[in-house]
């Protein structure tokens, strides 16, 4: 775990080493900035493709918000391309026991 969380501030670092790289400075002509929006956008994409491949595509992802004052529970599965929502972290606990050992 800490490997990946590594690997990720690395990325996410050196992502934002080329993202000032390509930023327009102020005196540069606004002929260029096409260029560099277009040069920035690729490389973000690039980036964020990367950080999928290195932590894992068919991760299970699970989140937590609040709705109308009240904890709402959310796991997206990748695997399946399904979101499922929950009312407890117990009843995400129970699906995910239910999940594996089904």
């Amino acid at each position: 775990m800490d490997t990946t969380r590594n690997l990720n501030q690395d990325l996410q670092q050196q992502r934002q080493r080329l993202e000032t790289l390509v930023q327009p400075t102020l005196g540069a002509r606004s002929i260029h900035r096409p260029i560099y929006h277009g040069l920035r956008q690729a490389l973000q994409q690039l980036g964020d493709r990367t950080m999928k491949f290195f932590t894992g595509q068919n991760e299970l992802r699970i989140w937590q918000r609040t709705r109308n004052g009240q904890p709402l529970w959310f796991a997206h599965d990748p695997v399946t391309n399904r979101t499922r929502s929950f009312y407890s972290e117990q009843d995400v606990r129970a699906w995910l026991d239910q999940r594996y050992y089904d």
